[in-house]
């Protein structure tokens, strides 16, 4: 209750009831799982590990990193690290007491809220130029049964390759189980396919949900044993980085859990569904590799064909790619090969992948030809809406289309009315010569949607932070919350991720 009273006539008064609302933490109570993929100075970066959160502060964590040259696993202090609201966009602060990261042993992640349980990310100081996500861990029981994964990054050799492994592990107890389990690989556009194991293990989770998979290929593979450090979200998906191992690579990517699909799949686990994917890469059609995206629409048919559109972007070449013919496979394991031939600016142009099920709508993906070594997440299509309307969060990753491809990252919320876009982006762009980036907050975003040719024209979202510069992008609904774009302009190249952001309860 508030009562003003007059103060040349005391006798005079008003009184009204004012309701105050305290303001919503900006993350619950819990722990949370983060991961970034980008580039820093000396090429693919990755980042995975969990923060705690009490009463809005962040107390304890742990996580992992890999480069090129380091591999690093660090507690997370609470001083040094925090929680806070910058125009919008959440920002944390978290303290990894190495200063050989972020700045001066701090990384810097500015997020955009999806929901009370997820954030998409980018780093946002001058270490690296990278986009993920935070997800509420929600169990930290170790890990059982088949497990569909993916990593990508570099090879261990010299000179190193683009190098990306995908499969199926199946875990018992403290062990990898060689039925069940399945092994490719593509080094430089030299695939191997359909290898298994010889042995494995994987150790008991710490407080943060943290696993090492020690794998041992099958000799017949001609690969090394090879360790990823897991960081559980729960039973269905742990975010993954080589730690130190004979391997010797620069590795990161995803495990989804089959749950009680393990080792039932069929061609029935994909017939008639379409799946939208979204890869990173290298293009390995010449002799020096350059970077690669890569995204699309598959139609599994119940015929066992595959039709769609697959377009992608190497800076040189960005198509539409139409599939004119293809053909899948499935095995028990969820694997499933797809063989297509597409048609870019006239030649056709033949594309081999795996794709790992989880069954649950989701799948990883991991290119396994001559042309292109990818590796990316798909998921299958629901009900998409005929129109783009609501509040975003959008988070972008990219190359600008320089000699030395500087990689770009942004996040930020976005909104979408009458096929207007409007909003901002906080974004990270490497210079020139890779050594550092440059961060800028703030970076306005326009454009417009147009929903009979399936594209996006966006102003803003480009590594040159110039709002006049259009960026064509062609967008590939999941479902009413999620959305997926690739640039296909020539001008840069960049995959988008769009998830609608949802209304919070007070």
């Amino acid at each position: 209750m508030v009562t003003a009273t007059s103060v040349t006539d005391t006798t005079k008064s008003a009184s009204e009831t004012v309701s105050i609302t305290a303001p919503q933490p900006l993350l619950t109570d819990g722990n949370y799982v983060f991961h970034l993929a980008g580039q820093d100075n000396s090429g693919y970066y990755y980042v995975a590990g969990t923060f705690s959160v009490a009463s809005g502060v962040i107390t304890a964590g742990e996580q992992d990193m890999v480069d090129d040259n380091n591999y690093f696993t660090n507690s997370l202090t609470a001083s040094g690290s925090s929680l806070s609201n910058v125009n919008g966009n959440i920002q944390i602060a978290l303290n990894t007491g190495n200063t050989s990261l972020g700045q001066n042993g701090i990384e810097t992640i500015h997020g955009t809220v999806v929901s009370a349980t997820r954030v998409l990310i980018s780093e946002f100081d001058t270490f690296a130029s990278a986009t993920g996500s935070i997800d509420q861990q929600t169990s930290t029981d170790a890990p059982s049964g088949g497990y569909a994964f993916n990593v990508g990054g570099f090879d261990g050799n010299n000179p190193q390759y683009t190098f990306g492994i995908g499969g199926v592990i199946n875990i018992s107890g403290s062990s990898i189980v060689t039925s069940g389990s399945v092994l490719d690989y593509n080094d430089g556009g030299t695939p191997a396919q359909d290898f298994g194991f010889a042995s494995g293990t994987v150790s008991a989770p710490d407080s943060f949900g943290r696993v090492v998979f020690t794998l041992n290929p099958s000799s017949a593979s001609g690969l090394p044993s090879f360790a990823l450090a897991g960081y559980i979200i729960g039973s269905n998906q742990i975010q993954l980085v080589e730690t130190a191992d004979s391997l010797q690579g620069d590795l990161g990517g995803t495990a989804l859990g089959q749950g009680n699909n393990a080792g039932k799949f069929s061609a029935a686990s994909v017939a008639a569904g379409t799946y939208i994917l979204g890869a990173n890469g290298e293009d390995a059609i010449s002799n020096v590799s350059t970077v690669f995206q890569m995204a699309g629409a598959f139609a599994f048919n119940s015929d066992g064909t595959v039709s769609g559109v697959v377009p992608f972007n190497d800076l040189t070449i960005h198509p539409g790619a139409q599939i004119t013919s293809g053909n899948y496979t499935v095995d028990a394991t969820g694997r499933v090969t797809v063989n297509v031939n597409t048609d870019v600016n006239g030649s056709n142009l033949p594309f081999v992948f795996q794709f790992y099920l989880d069954g649950n709508g989701n799948a990883l993906e991991l290119g396994v030809d001559p042309i292109e070594v990818t590796w990316g997440q798909a998921y299958l299509q629901n009900s998409p809406p005929s129109d783009v309307e609501g509040n975003f969060a959008l988070a972008a990753y990219g190359f600008n289309n320089s000699n030395m491809i500087p990689a770009m990252g942004a996040v930020g919320p976005v909104a979408v009315s009458s096929d207007n876009f409007s909003g901002y982006t906080d974004m990270s762009v490497q210079n020139a010569d890779n050594s550092a980036s440059i961060v800028t907050p703030g970076v306005t975003l326009t454009g417009t949607v147009d929903t009979s040719t399936g594209q996006f024209a966006l102003y803003g979202l480009n590594a040159t932070l110039n709002s006049q510069t259009l960026s064509s992008f062609g967008y590939y609904p999941i479902d009413a919350q999620r959305i997926l774009a690739i640039e296909l302009d020539g001008q840069q190249m960049s995959l988008v991720m769009m998830e609608q952001i949802q209304q919070l309860q007070q």
